[in-house]
């Protein structure tokens, strides 16, 4: 019976989670006058930290659709935050793309105040408790790649 509650509160939850925190971050990058958002943000993170990918691969790691992260990049690339080199690969052109310098220097300018603000979200929440609910929510993700 309860573990039944708890599956009807666990989406709700996550999306309400999920829209704090971007509400957040918003006010957080607004107050800071960033020149980015905290959606291009993560993509500039994810190719400083996995260097350069497949604009594809760049979606599938950020669970974006190709519009969007077609977009986001187009919008990175006019701020020359990142390259794309557009290849012929199986008769598909494919976009590799990567950070550039000065994308390097607006993500390490950002990244403090991102910092900070992760750890004010899980004060108060031990390490046991944050690593079962990253462990729980993996599970989620996996149960949910199953199926799709």
């Amino acid at each position: 019976m309860l573990k039944e509650v708890l599956t009807r509160l666990i989406g709700t939850t996550i999306v309400a989670t999920g829209r704090a925190i971007k509400t957040h971050n918003l006010k957080l990058y607004d107050k800071n006058n960033f020149e980015i958002t905290p959606e291009q943000y993560v993509v500039l993170n994810t190719l400083n930290e996995e260097g350069s990918l497949y604009q594809k691969e760049i979606g599938d790691k950020l669970y974006k659709d190709k519009a969007n992260i077609t977009r986001l990049l187009s919008i990175l690339e006019e701020k020359g935050l990142v390259e794309k080199n557009s290849q012929i690969e199986n008769e598909k052109q494919v976009n590799k793309v990567k950070i550039t310098e000065n994308g390097i220097d607006v993500r390490d300018k950002i990244s403090p105040a991102v910092d900070a603000a992760r750890r004010e979200y899980v004060q108060d929440i031990s390490e046991d408790d944050l690593y079962t609910c990253i462990k729980v929510l993996e599970k989620i993700q996996e149960n949910i790649s199953r199926k799709l």
